[in-house]
């Protein structure tokens, strides 16, 4: 078959593609009549063709490197002969796209990249920013080599959608926006983060592949009301930091599993860590928990664990504002903390073996614990108190810690006696 029978059948495809776009946009209420102008065939560039296009218009833009920053304003498709064959690149600039002030805008088959610098902590910059804009569509992209694939401000009613997005220094970030659905992208070595919110309320994260990074999803300053599901992480699992009323339901985490500081009245259900459940109670009381993955405990009181096996997943318990409530018999290692304590009083910690962990139980701002008949073994920090008092550890086994086998800051009027104390570089270090 000719090249040109080829070309022929790419644009086909295209404009089929565009049928469904069109179809799309008909959901969000858009009539328009398209115009179809063809870059480079009737235009030098993309933005002329952009400049030039009435509302609703399709771009349509043939395969080839495109060397420029586009500026769109107005409703309009702008289709790729492919992701795999039209290659937008922004230089380095502050953004290879820029939708600023646009409603229903489509961008779809493209690799976008050159948007900011991808490497280094100063600079700014994104593949594709949307700025004060609503009902724009992003489909079938690929997004590499950008500071930021794609940053959402102060946007709403947003689709992105079976996207790759790759090898950036950061996936997608909202922030100030709200109703945007992130849906079946896939997301792999972005080594700051995935996906993350700020202040951004309603929006729907939901199948998605998201690999590597430091964190796989991430909601904070007040992100609240957000679906979080059916999503599949490896590596960098999820952390909720001042967000609420988030429902996040039957999510697949491999490594990090979730973490949690202050953020309440959140929705948490059917999500497995490493194939173990994770268990997440809320103002709960009275309960047993006996074969977990993870366990966060949020505003409980009187809880037992038992027999929790958590390893390797970031925080393996997490007690937040939570009350006399026991942890017993219970093995954690290789994790970032294996307990974590805040704000909770009157706990006690028993017969359980936390050994490889950086930190094995962190008590922060807790008080009255009780830390009895535990194994701390070949931690960086075997016990580490915060702020905290009135603690008693006694009748523990700490040995090896490759820096302190117990750390105290700023806590005192704690009972530390007839621990056994071995081979750790410090057995002690009190400070403040």
């Amino acid at each position: 078959m000719s090249s040109k029978s080829w070309k022929n059948i790419a644009i086909i495809i295209a404009l089929l593609s565009t049928i469904i776009i069109c179809s799309l946009l008909a959901l969000i209420n858009t009539a328009f009549y398209p115009r179809l102008r063809i870059v480079p065939r009737d235009y030098r560039s993309i933005q002329d063709a952009i400049n030039e296009a009435l509302e609703g218009d399709i771009i349509f833009v043939r395969a080839g490197i495109y060397r420029e920053n586009l500026v769109i304003d107005k409703p309009l498709i702008l289709i790729g002969e492919g992701s795999g064959r039209t290659l937008l690149d922004g230089g380095a600039g502050d953004y290879t796209i820029l939708v600023k002030g646009g409603r229903k805008v489509v961008i779809a088959g493209f690799t976008i990249t050159g948007g900011g610098a991808a490497i280094g902590v100063e600079g700014r910059g994104a593949g594709l920013q949307i700025y004060n804009s609503s009902r724009v569509l992003v489909l079938w992209n690929h997004f590499t080599g950008n500071r930021m694939a794609i940053y959402v401000h102060t946007s709403s009613s947003i689709l992105i959608a079976e996207n790759a997005i790759y090898s950036n220094r950061e996936g997608i970030y909202l922030t100030g926006s709200n109703s945007v659905t992130i849906l079946e992208n896939t997301l792999t070595d972005n080594p700051h983060f995935g996906i993350h919110l700020t202040s951004s309320k309603a929006n729907k994260i939901l199948r998605n592949t998201i690999m590597g990074g430091v964190n796989g999803i991430y909601l904070y300053g007040g992100s609240d009301e957000n679906e979080i599901s059916e999503n599949l992480i490896r590596g960098g699992g999820m952390l909720i930091l001042d967000s609420s009323h988030n429902t996040i339901m039957n999510n697949a985490f491999t490594g990090k599993g979730v973490f949690f500081s202050n953020s309440y009245a959140n929705i948490v259900s059917g999500n497995e860590v490493n194939g173990e459940p994770i268990i997440y109670l809320e103002m709960a009381s009275g309960e047993v928990v006996e074969r977990a993955g993870q366990v966060i405990l949020i505003n409980c009181e009187n809880i037992t664990l038992r027999s929790i096996n958590a390893s390797g997943i970031g925080v393996g318990i997490e007690l937040w504002k939570t009350n006399n409530s026991r942890i017993i018999d219970s093995v954690l290692t290789g994790n970032e903390i294996a307990i974590y304590a805040h704000m909770s009083n009157g706990n006690k910690i028993l017969g359980s073996v936390l050994t490889s962990n950086s930190i094995g139980l962190l008590l922060s701002s807790s008080h009255n614990n009780l830390i009895s008949d535990n194994i701390f073994a070949s931690n960086l920090f075997g016990i580490a108190l915060r702020d905290s008092q009135d603690n008693v550890i006694n009748n523990n086994l700490i040995s090896e810690s490759m820096n302190s086998g117990i750390l105290l800051l700023n806590s005192s009027r704690n009972i530390i006696g007839e621990n056994i104390l071995a081979n750790n570089s410090k057995d002690l270090i009190s400070i403040g």
